[in-house]
């Protein structure tokens, strides 16, 4: 599961990458089944194919990843709630996307400092 690690830090990152996959291997599977319908059935089928080893292979992936255990944190940026995989310590936040890096008691920290004398222009 190493391999799996480094790309996603949090479930929301996770869900959003995956959602291409699908919505592209489902469209591809649709177009396989319109071109054996209209008899093109040699192009047809290996489209169909193909696709649902990408669906079934990335349902198993999605499976895999979504056993390993998270925590809530909150951004220390936005404060806004993110779901981060417990062996990550490091993570951008899913609302805002700062660098977020959790210390050692296992808290979130900014891993950029917060400009506190920003001035606003009115």
């Amino acid at each position: 599961m190493a391999p799996h690690k480094i790309e996603f830090s949090t479930v929301r990152e996770l869900e959003r990458k995956t959602h291409k996959v699908f919505m592209y291997s489902g469209s591809s599977l649709l177009i396989g089944l319109l071109l054996t319908l209209i008899g093109l059935v040699v192009i047809g089928v290996p489209v169909i194919i193909l696709s649902l080893v990408v669906l079934i292979g990335a349902m198993a992936y999605v499976s895999v990843l979504g056993k390993e255990p998270t925590r809530t944190l909150f951004c220390p940026y936005c404060a806004s709630k993110n779901e981060v995989y417990r062996s990550r310590t490091r993570f951008s936040c899913d609302i805002c996307r700062r660098p977020v890096v959790i210390d050692e008691n296992g808290e979130p920290a900014p891993a950029e400092p917060i400009d506190t004398t920003a001035r606003y222009n009115r």
